[in-house]
């Protein structure tokens, strides 16, 4: 039978138990119908379950049933072919994974290994490139990544507040600070780095939530020769996994599981690390395009077999419902097939990628390590001469003569007090060999690499603390280290513009995702008591829009992603706190100088700018009304009572920061007041007029 009749009988079954019509003919002339089941009846609720609950059976049993009966798309013939291009793109990185090998060993301080002198020998290895790693990583750390999401439309102001406080909490939850920190390591030493962002279904008893994890560039295998990862035709992410483990949850693995169809790179481990029950399941993911538009599609294979396919998944999630009208139980579609919805809405690969120092041709850069193993080697091998030198120096060696008196075997021995030797002991029988002390120059030397090393890896003393004698103050500290800190600062902004295609990531998948209401805690700005909350992506899909009262039809909310730096270290702190004291002390935060303070901090650029110019711009208002208020209480006061105008105004004039005695008067206290808000110049007339005989 084809797959063309299969279809068409299943749906024709399909409308016999969905649509479930009564009997015809003769089955009702003999079994006549009760009172309570006649067509004008309503059936109960528990008739009403049944029926539901049996559709929903027969349409899962029909699903499974053309599901099986149907020729899959991604079968073992389909898996030979991806295993055949993930051999060609592991053979365009081989270059890539030797090197990231041996920066790691670099890491482990075994760079000995790679001299290749032969020598069984003492060899002394420095740890100037860890330290200077090192000390980058904490410059990154200082700097870790918050999100603030900007609406595009007004409309979306509320939502953008509830992203900014949502994602940081899915962050949390997914201990992205450890990831984040993982990141920064493998950035550092190797180049590049890659983060995954994806729907785990397990996650919270089957709800499902988003995971991020970070990406081994040895596992991962992409297009050879491109810059951009989403530009690959294939995506390919390599995992070991215990065969008793897949056997557990596959059972199509019963049994086939044995020789790896694809050979991994490998670290040198310290421990011996055994993978002879381990298999090679691979993550494949690849564009298709459905009626013009581009799709995400993913399968999950081991040797040649098919754990999961998203083009095999033919049918989409529907739901039996009751019609209204009828009482009939209906199958709603709820979702088109993943096969030409794909796996993510978004149709972007869930990997981000960044390359520390980019180079062409490749998703990954240079990073610390390649930047200063050379010189690194050289102050090891420069440390070993000096270090030799000096062993040699402090360990007197002679010259013996063959038929000399002196027993050797006991001079060597230091516990003996006497040496017995036969005959005169002369110049000519021991003589001491001069070791030759390095000159200066080599020392000096050595001195200049390590000072090199730190040059190029931009881990100058003044970033670990170092200043130049007599320099304390917290704002020339500061300064030194955002003058010596560009090239940090600079590869913080590329962690910061891989940070925010995470959080892209991340709401399109809450779009995509988070149709049941979850609920999260959060803790709002300002406030001490934290808040639970729960949130769904109702604001998230396509919402309509009314333009004077037209329909324009639907769009998609979207936002802009502002990333900002969640710690500062010490110093910056310091800086911030003496900056916030300038202004207090200039008078910024005085309401009567809004617009001067507005005007300068408008030449300014430092950190939360924005901040602090929107709590300006509020003291402002909020003296403006004040100001106002204070003016319509000395109206009313007038109209009452001339005298109560003129405790009013001194009032006014006293809470303005020029108190008036009440014995002076209003015309004493005018004498000698300088400068002061229009306002209160109003207000001191309007008292003045008022209490003027007629």
């Amino acid at each position: 039978m084809s797959t063309k009749n299969i279809q068409e009988d299943m749906m024709e079954d399909n409308k016999k138990i969905v649509r479930m019509p009564q009997e015809e003919g003769q089955a009702q002339e003999q079994a006549p119908m009760p009172q309570e089941q006649m067509p004008n009846s309503q059936p109960s609720e528990l008739e009403i379950r049944a029926r539901n609950e049996l559709a929903m059976l027969e349409q899962t049993a029909m699903k499974k049933q053309m599901q099986s009966q149907m020729k899959p798309k991604i079968d073992a013939d389909a898996i030979r072919k991806a295993s055949e291009i993930l051999r060609k793109y592991k053979e365009g990185k081989e270059r890539l994974e030797k090197k990231i090998i041996a920066n790691e060993e670099f890491w482990k301080l075994r760079q000995w290994n790679y001299m290749n002198d032969g020598k069984d020998d003492f060899k002394p290895a420095t740890s100037w490139l860890w330290s200077c790693i090192q000390s980058r990583y904490s410059d990154a750390m200082d700097s870790y990544p918050t999100c603030n999401f900007q609406p595009r439309q007004q409309d979306d102001k509320a939502e953008a507040l509830k992203l900014s406080s949502i994602v940081p909490v899915i962050l949390e939850q997914n201990r992205y600070e450890d990831v984040y920190s993982d990141i920064v390591w493998y950035t550092l030493k190797h180049g590049g780095s890659i983060q995954g962002i994806f729907w785990d279904g397990t996650k919270h008893n089957g709800l499902g939530d988003i995971a991020i994890k970070k990406i081994d560039f040895i596992n991962f295998f992409w297009e050879p020769g491109i810059t951009d990862i989403q530009e690959s035709q294939n995506i390919f992410n390599t995992e070991l996994v215990s065969n008793s483990i897949l056997e557990q949850r596959y059972s199509q693995c019963a049994g086939k599981l044995g020789a790896k169809a694809i050979t991994l790179a490998k670290y040198l481990y310290d421990d011996n690390v055994d993978t002879s029950d381990k298999s090679v399941v691979v993550d494949w993911y690849y564009h298709t395009y459905v009626n013009g538009k581009k799709t995400l599609q993913y399968v999950k294979y081991v040797n040649d077999i098919v754990l999961y396919a998203t083009e095999n998944e033919i049918i989409g999630k529907e739901k039996v419902t009751i019609d209204p009208e009828t009482r009939i139980p209906l199958t709603i579609p709820l979702e088109e097939p993943l096969a030409k919805r794909g796996l993510y809405d978004h149709a972007l690969y869930p990997f981000v990628t960044m390359a520390l120092y980019p180079v062409e041709g490749s998703i990954c850069g240079y990073g610390l390590t390649d930047i200063g193993r050379d010189t690194q080697l050289q102050i090891d091998q420069l440390n070993k001469a000096i270090t030799d030198n000096a062993i040699e120096g402090a360990t007197p060696r002679f010259f013996v003569r063959d038929d000399g008196t002196i027993n050797i075997k006991e001079y060597e021995n230091k516990s003996n007090k006497f040496v017995k030797v036969v005959g005169n002991i002369g110049e000519e029988n021991i003589r001491p060999i001069d070791t030759k002390r390095l000159d200066s120059i080599y020392v000096n030397f050595l001195n200049q690499k390590i000072e090199e090393l730190k040059y190029v890896t931009s881990n100058q003393d003044v970033n670990n603390g170092a200043t130049t004698t007599g320099v304390t103050a917290a704002s020339a500290i500061a300064a030194l280290q955002e003058s010596a800190g560009k090239n940090a600062r600079s590869s913080n902004k590329t962690f910061h513009r891989a940070f925010r295609d995470v959080c892209y990531q991340i709401v399109e998948l809450i779009r995509q995702f988070y149709d049941i209401p979850r609920t999260f805690r959060i803790m709002p700005d300002g406030m001490t008591q934290e808040q639970f909350v729960q949130y769904s992506n109702q604001g998230l899909v396509a919402q309509p829009q009314m333009t004077m009262g037209a329909d324009m039809g639907l769009r998609i909310p979207e936002f802009d992603i502002d990333i900002t730096s969640e710690k500062a270290n010490p110093y910056k702190k310091m800086e911030i706190n003496e900056l916030a004291l300038s202004f207090y002390n200039a008078g910024f935060f005085n309401p009567q100088m809004t617009d001067q303070a507005l005007a300068c901090l408008n030449m300014m650029d430092f950190t939360k700018k924005e901040e602090v110019m929107l709590k300006i711009q509020e003291n402002g208002t909020l003296q403006e009304m004040l100001l106002m208020y204070q003016q319509m209480a000395l109206q009313l006061a007038q109209r009452i009572d001339p005298a109560l105008a003129e405790q009013v105004a001194n009032q006014i004039l006293s809470q303005g920061g020029q108190p008036v005695p009440h014995s002076m008067g209003l015309q004493a206290d005018m004498d000698g007041v300088g400068e002061e808000h229009p306002n209160v110049t109003r207000a001191r007339n309007t008292a003045r007029t008022s209490t003027q005989a007629d």
